[in-house]
């Protein structure tokens, strides 16, 4: 039987190409055209000569470059590497002269953008492909460069620098940055608390380019051409001109360019007379954009647009078709008009279908979802037209006069006060963001599946004769697949047991999860910065855990700490609950246990001070608190660091912070054995003393430390006790983050960056 959308299947037999190809490591093909050696180079760290056209130039701390139309050069060589983009980024002062159009030959060391080292953490290297980026070259220095014809490139510069001007000049910072983000793509003036506020309304999508923005522009300049009398064939050509001229101002984002040649599809068929078909034309921008960058496929956004689209293009319709089947009345009477109220059940239908489609991708991406942005979404789409119209005509007055654009964006800032104040509600709301995690693969592929048996079944019943009983049944058998669907997404079964010591540079931080309960032990870096909001909290997330039942301290050392302040300032919002912050008793009095106890309550937890005796419970674990007791007198934080001994199936962790080998000496009696030790104060030279690890005799040791740290970390010395003792050694600074599971009897040990077991 001939399909009836082949386009369909072809996008989809290209998916399959390139998912295949790059999994057996061909991915160098079209990414570096010039062969693997490149890909050495930056693995090595080697320093390179880039050569390009400056497309891009962004100013913060550093400022970074982008060059398009790249090659490579090796120093003492003449033969030229062709590759895609390359981002560049050195000091100002050494970049100054630059400017975008230009075509430049710069030296630097050849890198490729980072891969994540622990679960939930931001894959940069997957982001960048997604922009034809594939390697950075870091504190680059000019060769030569010379002017190139930067006619049109500086001509864009120019406009946009203008709308920031403008922006400005009409609106307070805040919502000039949210309008820049919303009219341009510029998102570099969005703060990061009014990101927090859009996502957690479950309403981010408005601050994007995205294909809604898209096509709000289209029907728009489609709706004035032709209302202007042109002819088709004219106001047709016009329309996609307009679009694609704002394609191109605008930056050409992935989701923007979805937009736009699928709008071209659909006035090409106007053209030809030929009906729109809107799947066909998805595949059709699909296949055009896999084929100009094949790693799209693994880019979130992207993901994110396409479901969409593919949910309102068969899902909703289909489900809008089975409602319609059992809605159907008598032959002969009138169907009744809907008027406004009566079509609101509908839209809140047809939104929340559309939420359950995208839910698997919204997690397996952000591992949360907004529950309030079902209903904030039937609010905020309807106004997002006044706020484009009002905003870009406010904008392009302003250039003539402000008072007059003042006048004519006053709408659109009104709105953006009404869109901020409904992200401050949904932020504390308790069941405002639902964070059931990170689903499996397995799993989001049975999800679909049901989704589609259960609209085939549902197709069928509408056939029926008997009008009560199909209703009924369709009624039984939507509500259960729609418990099945989430129960899916939630993943309950998932009850796990588990330690994991996160790679956090240097520094220290581990999660203890047992019974479907988690505390957070230690949290801070001095080598990663905001590590709570990079490492710790995408972690939580990607773990499903919106609910520590505690955060406990070793000792007040930055290394330990300052991601805990960052956990501790989210918990203020709704999605997250600490319950309790538990600390050495000593630390009650000091200046950084003050602060931490401020923040605490601020978020809703219980203080209390640890002693030696005290007994935590979790799940089906529990620990013990071996030191430091009431009578300690501590004089220097890392000798009063706690020693813990976590208890689990009859498997003990000992946890010794920053303890100095003097104090390890003091505890020998009290230290009880155990199978996995976290080596203390991240293996330095003065911890782990030999009498100690007689006495404690662990099977397997963890390091978290940096790969590159002034303290020498860890020492030879320690390393090579360590080993003389049996220990089996993991670090976090050569596999990532360290996980330790239990099977039955067996300790299953997991890195996350080499997958060694």
């Amino acid at each position: 039987m001939k399909s009836k959308r082949p386009l369909c299947l072809l996008f989809a037999g290209l998916i399959l190409c390139i998912l295949v190809t790059d999994w057996c490591g061909g991915s160098w093909l079209w990414k570096s055209p010039a062969g693997k050696e490149s890909w050495q180079w930056a693995e090595q760290e080697q320093s390179i000569q880039a050569e390009g056209v400056v497309y891009r130039i962004e100013k913060d701390t550093r400022t970074m470059i982008y060059l398009k139309k790249t090659i490579l050069i090796r120093s003492g060589s003449s033969k030229k590497y062709p590759i895609r983009n390359i981002k560049c980024t050195g000091k100002k002062e050494a970049l100054n002269s630059l400017r975008e159009g230009m075509r430049v030959r710069l030296e630097g060391t050849l890198a490729l953008p980072e891969l994540p080292r622990n679960p939930g953490q931001f894959n940069r290297r997957v982001y960048e492909s997604g922009k034809k980026i594939d390697f950075y070259l870091e504190n680059p220095t000019i060769v030569w460069s010379k002017e190139g014809s930067s006619g049109s490139t500086g001509m864009l510069r120019a406009w946009r620098e203008e709308i920031k001007k403008r922006c400005k000049r009409l609106y307070p910072d805040t919502e000039a940055g949210i309008l820049e983000a919303m009219l341009f793509g510029e998102k570099s003036e969005l703060t990061g608390e009014v990101k927090g506020f859009y996502q957690a309304a479950g309403i981010s999508h408005v601050l994007v380019i995205s294909g809604l923005h898209i096509s709000l522009l289209a029907l728009a300049a489609a709706g004035i051409l032709r209302r202007l009398g042109l002819p088709m064939p004219v106001w047709v050509l016009l329309s996609v001109g307009v679009l694609c001229g704002y394609g191109i101002l605008i930056g050409q984002p992935t989701t923007a360019v979805r937009a736009l040649l699928m709008f071209c599809v659909l006035q090409g068929g106007r053209l030809l007379g030929r009906s729109y078909d809107l799947l066909s034309a998805l595949a059709f921008a699909g296949i055009l954009m896999l084929l100009d960058n094949p790693d799209l496929v693994a880019d979130g956004g992207c993901k994110l647009s396409f479901c969409a689209v593919i949910g309102v293009g068969w899902y909703v319709s289909e489900k809008q078709k089975i409602f319609r089947g059992l809605g159907k009345k008598e032959k002969g009477k009138k169907k009744e008009k809907k008027s406004g109220v009566r079509a609101i059940p509908e839209h809140i239908r047809t939104g929340w279908y559309l939420w359950m489609f995208t839910l698997p991708v919204m997690l397996d991406t952000f591992y949360q979802v907004s529950v309030a942005g079902i209903l904030w979404n039937l609010v905020v789409i309807p106004l997002l037209p006044i706020v484009i119209a009002s905003g870009g005509m406010g904008v392009l007055l302003a250039g003539w006069n402000v008072l007059l654009g003042s006048v004519a964006g006053s709408p659109a800032y009104g709105l953006l006060k009404v869109y901020q104040w409904i992200g401050q509600i949904s932020e504390k709301l308790p069941v405002g963001m639902w964070t059931p995690g990170q689903p499996p693969k397995i799993v989001i592929a049975v999800y679909y599946l049901v989704m589609i048996m259960v609209v085939l079944v549902e197709k069928q019943m509408i056939k029926s004769k008997n009008r009560w009983k199909k209703g009924k049944i369709c009624l039984a058998l939507e509500l259960c697949s729609m418990v099945l669907l989430l129960s899916m997404m939630a993943h309950p079964w998932q009850q796990r047991e588990q330690i994991t010591f996160l790679d956090v540079g240097q520094g220290d931080a581990s999660l203890l999860q047992s019974g479907g309960q988690a505390l957070l032990l230690d949290g801070g870096s001095t080598s990663q910065k905001k590590v709570g909001t990079y490492v710790i909290l995408p972690y939580l997330k990607q773990q499903g855990i919106s609910c520590l039942e505690a955060v406990v301290l070793t000792h007040t050392d930055q290394d330990h700490i300052n991601g805990v302040m960052e956990v501790l300032e989210e918990g203020k919002k709704g999605w997250l609950t600490v319950k309790h912050l538990l600390y050495p008793c000593w630390m009650e009095e000091t200046e950084q246990g003050r602060e931490l106890q401020k923040l605490a309550k601020e978020a809703g937890a219980s203080c209390q001070g640890i002693r030696a005796g005290d007994q935590l419970e979790l799940g089906n674990a529990e620990a013990a608190v071996i030191y430091p007791g009431d009578e300690e007198t501590v004089t220097e934080p890392n000798a009063g660091s706690l020693v813990l001994c976590w208890e689990w199936a009859g498997v003990r962790t000992l946890f010794t912070g920053d303890l100095p080998e003097e104090k390890e000496r003091e505890l020998l009696q009290k230290l009880p054995a155990c199978e996995i030790l976290q080596v203390g104060h991240h293996g330095s030279a003065t911890s782990t003393c030999q009498e100690f690890l007689d006495r404690v005799q662990p099977s397997l040791a963890v390091i978290s430390c940096a790969l590159t740290n002034r303290y020498g970390h860890p020492a030879p010395d320690t390393v090579e006790r360590l080993e003389k003792n049996g220990c089996e050694i993991r670090y976090t600074m050569k596999g990532g983050a360290v996980t330790v599971r239990q099977r039955g009897k067996e300790i299953r040990v997991e890195e996350y960056v080499t997958g060694g077991q």
